[in-house]
């Protein structure tokens, strides 16, 4: 059943790109994919990349693009090309390609560990991990590509809601009933069930991989529901306001006090903030995401004080947070030993005894991994893509006049990336995000707030004006100057009856 699963899913998306527009297609495909499809299971060809529910989603709808370039597309809300065109993503992308090879390159010889015995990396390995690199990648090709234009964000941000709108019935099923859903569909349980039993309860985990992934999931929905709230002027914005409050009290019962505490720290900033702050505060989330293995490397963490606190929370989450510091501090030093380019796959970034052979390391935050494997150049390729276009746009906020969604968008990533440094599930729904605000910056870097021309046949969020005047005017082809020429119009005429009706009485 797994396998087929993923076998009719292309099938499926190229059903759907027929009815839906090309940007509800990728959400359907990138955000379906993740929260149904099964893991633990996909094909891994010779010279190919593994086909499985990362990248099988992601595959469909870049070809679905390549053979249907003009399917649902938004005119000029379409960005040309498919790489990024910004210096620092170039940066980025050239330093995972390069810190790949040298880590091949620097991995050729073999390790020891008692009986334990790891081959060292070829060159055909330095490749596998480039195309590696460029698969996991698809996501935020994806969305700087298609995702780039405001109203494009409000889509983004709506389609999360949705989601973990209808998902939310699965996971509270879970929460009732136990983790069981997985087994019933695909006939296995994709982690320990023990990890999902917690204060009496169960964590939800539904077909995702663990029940701290989909608790982050919902997290980042929470905030993209009350983004939406408060960003978009509808009448039915109170529509958005309920759906917000369901997903916060899912989440609040799904027994995840690490998603929960980021939801409850970015909430207030997303209600409360105007938009410089709300983007400010994401770019030092951002920042400090990255520093934070300097940080953690230079003891400047206090994890001693972290401990405590949770100790305070919960008594039984202690002794866990514990464990991590203390791992993250062995795998760390291991990584040290190679700093630029790390220790490759395999398994040569763990830490075995030298007698036994026996695994003594627990891997548990994608940066440690990623450090560990990749060294500091994979480490600020990938991480720098994740987290500079946050960065950047905070930096541009004024000459390139971010919208409120687009801030809310940045907050929901920046959340979202906070757990990775305790946790390593980096999803493709956070590439997705990453990507579409990389897109918003190439689309402020090219062209000026007061210049630039918003798509055909869609209502730009920047232009100031009365909404349903601005929806007729996208509906007969009018151009945003066109559109504020015609508001300007309306709004002298209303004034001129006005004036005559009060002279004539």
């Amino acid at each position: 059943m797994a396998k087929f699963a993923l076998l009719v899913w292309p099938v499926l998306i190229i059903i759907l790109a027929q009815r839906l527009s090309f940007q509800k297609t990728i959400l359907v495909s990138l955000i379906g994919g993740f929260l149904l499809l099964p893991t633990q299971t996909g094909w891994d060809f010779p010279l190919l990349p593994a086909f499985n529910k990362e990248s099988i989603p992601g595959f469909t709808v870049l070809v679905l693009a390549l053979l249907l370039p003009r399917a649902g597309a938004l005119g000029q809300s379409e960005l040309s090309g498919w790489l990024p065109r910004t210096s620092l993503a170039i940066l980025g992308l050239l330093l995972m390609i390069f810190g790949n090879q040298m880590t091949a390159l620097t991995n050729g010889e073999s390790l020891f560990f008692g009986p334990r015995t790891i081959p060292g990396l070829r060159l055909y390995d330095g490749f596998s991990l480039i195309l590696g690199t460029l698969t996991m990648l698809v996501p935020l090709f994806l969305g700087r590509k298609f995702f780039a234009h405001p109203e494009t964000h409000v889509l983004l941000l709506k389609g999360l809601m949705i989601a973990a709108l209808g998902y939310s019935f699965l996971a509270l099923f879970e929460v009732r009933m136990s983790p069981q859903l997985n087994v019933m569909v695909y006939g296995f349980f994709p982690h320990s069930f023990v990890q999902h039993v917690r204060s009496g309860g169960f964590r939800p985990i539904v077909f995702t991989e663990h029940g701290l992934q989909l608790a982050l999931f919902f997290a980042a929905a929470t905030l993209a529901a009350f983004g939406v709230w408060r960003s978009v002027d509808s009448k039915r914005r109170w529509v958005y306001l309920l759906a917000a409050c369901w997903l916060l009290g899912t989440l609040a019962l799904m027994n995840s006090l690490g998603a929960l505490i980021i939801a409850v720290v970015f909430l207030p900033v997303v209600l409360f903030l105007g938009r410089p702050l709300q983007l400010l505060f994401a770019a030092m989330i951002c920042g400090a995401i990255v520093l934070y293995p300097m940080l953690r490397g230079a003891d400047l963490v206090p994890t001693d004080r972290l401990v405590s606190m949770a100790a305070a929370i919960d008594p039984g989450r202690a002794p866990s947070l514990n464990f991590r510091f203390r791992n993250e501090a062995i795998l760390l030093e291991r990584a040290n030993e190679k700093p630029l380019f790390g220790w490759g796959s395999w398994n040569r970034n763990r830490v075995f005894d030298a007698v036994t052979g026996q695994d003594i390391s627990v891997t548990d935050g994608a940066w440690v991994v990623l450090i560990g494997k990749s060294g500091w150049i994979g480490y600020l390729g990938v991480f720098g893509l994740l987290a500079a276009p946050g960065i950047l746009l905070a930096v541009n906020r004024r000459r390139y006049d971010v919208s409120p969604v687009t801030a809310a968008l940045a907050l929901v990533l920046a959340a979202s990336l906070v757990d990775l440094i305790p946790n390593g599930f980096l999803s493709p729904v956070t590439i997705l995000l990453a990507g579409a605000l990389w897109g918003r910056v190439e689309l402020g870097a090219e062209v000026q707030p007061d210049t630039r021309s918003p798509p055909k046949h869609v209502a730009p969020a920047y232009i100031r004006s009365d909404p349903d005047q601005v929806m007729a005017a996208a509906a007969h082809g009018l151009s945003g100057t066109d559109t504020a020429k015609e508001t300007e119009k309306v709004s002298a005429y209303t004034r001129q009856k006005t004036r005559h009706r009060r002279l004539k009485h």
